[in-house]
């Protein structure tokens, strides 16, 4: 068909290639408005060195140890004193002895309570890693929501470009069957509807007029009643107007009448 095909498979190349640059443009930015916020917090719980407890480092264990340390020598004092006064005023390694076994009470006591300490402290380590981990899944959730929105919105401008692409390639393929079927020449809106440039719909027309020697007769003959004017809706396409496809039908209007005229004298005449 005049390089109809050649033409029909590079344009559909083209348009392929020009569908796709404007996919990967129209593709959503995957990236939201929360990953700063989740990068960091996966750091923070991915970073956090793992339990160690330091009493030293406990604010409640110093606490408690500045306490016993201060009633235990308050109670090694006041037992010291108590012993004095029962010796008359003088000290004694018996007072001495007695007081420093009420000071070790109270470290005794500061020791008994380490399990509690201890357990206390991995509590606090505890909660704040689940504090972490509660902020990333909500950093997450929100960012999950967020590209949701992204995508929907992705999805149904692709579902409304594949139903606009359907419908053209639809008009396309009723245009090529038309145009094949019967030499129609279709408007400048319909061409734009189909996809379909000019020339290809002419290159489409003109193989249907070389199949059907009656239609370009035809389509001369209307030229030539309209003054042999072409263009791009009367007459056969020819590149550079209607007078080729004009003059083409007198010519075989020229042969009907010579062929006519023959078998009117008896002669016979090829078409």
């Amino acid at each position: 068909m005049n390089g109809m095909p050649e033409e029909r498979r590079a344009s559909e190349y083209a348009d392929t290639m020009e569908a796709l640059r404007r996919a990967e443009s129209a593709l959503p930015d995957f990236s939201t408005s929360y990953d700063g916020e989740i990068q960091r917090l996966y750091e923070q719980i991915v970073s956090r060195p793992a339990f160690r407890y330091d009493p030293g480092s406990d604010p409640l264990y110093r606490s408690y140890r500045d306490q016993m340390v201060s009633e235990g020598s308050r109670a090694m004092r006041d037992t010291v004193g108590q012993a004095a006064a029962l010796t008359g005023g003088y000290g004694s390694s018996y007072a001495e002895s007695v007081g420093q076994q009420q000071y070790g009470l109270y470290l005794q006591k500061l020791g008994q309570a380490m399990p509690e300490l201890y357990k206390a402290a991995y509590d606090r380590y505890s909660a704040e890693g689940d504090a972490l981990r509660a902020d990333f899944d909500m950093a997450k959730g929100l960012a999950d929501s967020e590209y949701g929105r992204k995508r929907d919105r992705f999805n149904q401008a692709a579902a409304l470009e594949k139903q606009q692409y359907e419908r053209g390639e639809k008009s396309y393929q009723k245009l090529v069957s038309l145009i094949s079927e019967s030499g129609y020449q279709p408007s400048d809106a319909e061409l734009k509807a189909a996809g379909m440039n000019r020339m290809q719909a002419e290159a489409l027309r003109n193989d249907y007029l070389q199949k059907n020697p009656l239609a370009l007769v035809l389509s001369g003959a209307w030229a030539a009643s309209v003054g042999g004017g072409g263009g791009s809706d009367g007459g056969v396409y020819s590149g550079g107007g209607g007078s080729s496809a004009a003059s083409a039908g007198t010519k075989e209007q020229q042969k009907l009448a010579a062929n006519q005229k023959g078998s009117g004298s008896g002669k016979k005449r090829r078409l």
